[in-house]
């Protein structure tokens, strides 16, 4: 009998790391960064320039809600500098924090961003008259995020996501303990050394089973979260952990929320910063002067900003630690879904290499069946290099259909 190939009615295929705008899909610490680089990152230099976002927050790196409250730190920054007209770069959720702050308080504040929309490392396409995000898809850690609440207040539909429970596969045979491998793995590593060497150590004393399932581990728990190859890692990533309990997505997209937060700020779009100038009692950025400046652009962005006079040592130490992760989706559509149910809408591939290994099955959220896979740093090489978007997308199918497979074998 052959093998029913399907075929996506429509499919969209993110471009993160060749975006000029973002050059990635978020922070990572690369070998010899911790938590303090990130911190060092955002101090405030001479009480007139601040750089804030994500990558400056160690306690949520890598979410929304951590570039939100850095934000919010770096608004308090210019506040208590007593600027009086402040300039924010990027209109991402930290942008955009500072700026509604600054609002409230009566400051004179513009936002300058590149693109020509607001939310940055967020957005929302529509695919088949449905919406899906391109970006960021949860808002995470819920108890505890200020975006929620807004979310909330707003009356915005937020459905939960059980990462916990997986419906999870593997390409070469029954599926091992892979939660089991990566406690062990944690536990057991000797942290003196760089992750990939301390890894390389660890995996040569295992026996093949378990050396097999300790891999899944590395490339689920570790490679597709930071989303760069574990030789440009620090072995503080292990501790930077993004998943958090209670988990929610937007099924209306994240573009709603950006939407509010975004009201009734001075915002000029299609305005790249190239020069920031803090040299004198104010600072310059492009051709305009300001008390203060707040630059929340991606970490990839900012190595390429020219500062007059140049960022202090503090600073260049800190981003030559952190590096950006690489992560891209795909966001396939269907007539009908043909792939097994998952309770939490979750599902797991595990693949040698690693290929699409996470994928979130969208089609309760939005009425239609649609689902969303996820790949990270050196298999988007494998799976993108030389191939249009709709060889990728169908190349993507062929791995959700390998997962399918996997977890209901044809007889």
């Amino acid at each position: 009998m052959e093998k029913r190939v399907h075929r996506p009615t429509a499919w969209h295929v993110t471009h993160w790391s060749s975006d000029p705008f973002s050059l990635g899909a978020y922070s990572a610490l690369l070998p010899g960064g911790t938590p303090q680089h990130r911190t060092a990152l955002g101090q405030v230099l001479h009480e007139r320039l601040v750089i804030a976002g994500e990558a400056c927050n160690a306690g949520a790196p890598a979410m929304t809600h951590g570039a939100w409250n850095d934000g919010l730190r770096a608004a308090e920054a210019a506040l208590s500098a007593g600027a009086r007209k402040v300039i924010v770069i990027g209109a991402g959720c930290a942008g955009l924090a500072a700026a509604q702050r600054l609002r409230a308080e009566g400051i004179d504040c513009t936002v300058l961003e590149a693109r020509g929309r607001t939310g940055g490392r967020t957005h929302t396409v529509e695919l088949g008259g449905v919406k899906a995000d391109e970006g960021a898809a949860w808002l995470q850690h819920f108890a505890e995020n200020p975006l929620a609440a807004v979310a909330l207040q707003h009356g915005l539909a937020c459905i939960e996501t059980d990462f916990s429970c997986p419906l999870a596969a593997a390409s070469d045979g029954d599926l091992p303990d892979v939660d089991a491998a990566w406690i062990a793995l944690t536990k057991r590593l000797d942290r003196r050394l760089t992750l990939a060497e301390a890894i390389n150590r660890y995996m040569v004393t295992l026996e093949p089973a378990h050396a097999r399932a300790t891999q899944f581990a590395i490339d689920a728990n570790l490679v597709l979260e930071a989303c760069l190859p574990v030789e440009r890692l620090s072995v503080s990533a292990l501790d930077e952990e993004g998943v958090g309990y209670g988990d929610r997505m937007l099924p209306g997209g994240y573009s709603e929320l950006v939407d509010l937060l975004a009201k009734r700020l001075d915002i000029r779009l299609n305005t790249p910063v190239m020069r920031i100038d803090w040299s004198s009692t104010g600072v310059k950025v492009n051709d305009e002067v300001c008390d203060f400046c707040i630059c929340t652009v991606p970490v990839g962005v900012l190595k390429a900003l020219h500062f007059t006079p140049a960022l202090p040592e503090t600073q260049q130490q800190a981003l030559a630690h952190l590096g950006m992760g690489k992560l891209e989706k795909v966001i396939l559509q269907f007539d009908g879904r043909w792939w097994p149910y998952s309770r939490s809408g979750y599902l797991r591939w595990y693949d040698q290499p690693a290929s699409w290994g996470e994928w979130l099955d969208l089609t309760d959220a939005v009425g239609k069946p649609t689902i969303a896979g996820l790949i990270a740093a050196d298999a988007i090489e494998r799976q993108f290099s030389g191939r249009t978007d709709e060889q990728i997308a169908m190349a993507a199918t062929e791995a959700l259909q390998a997962w399918a497979a996997a977890i209901r074998p044809t007889p």
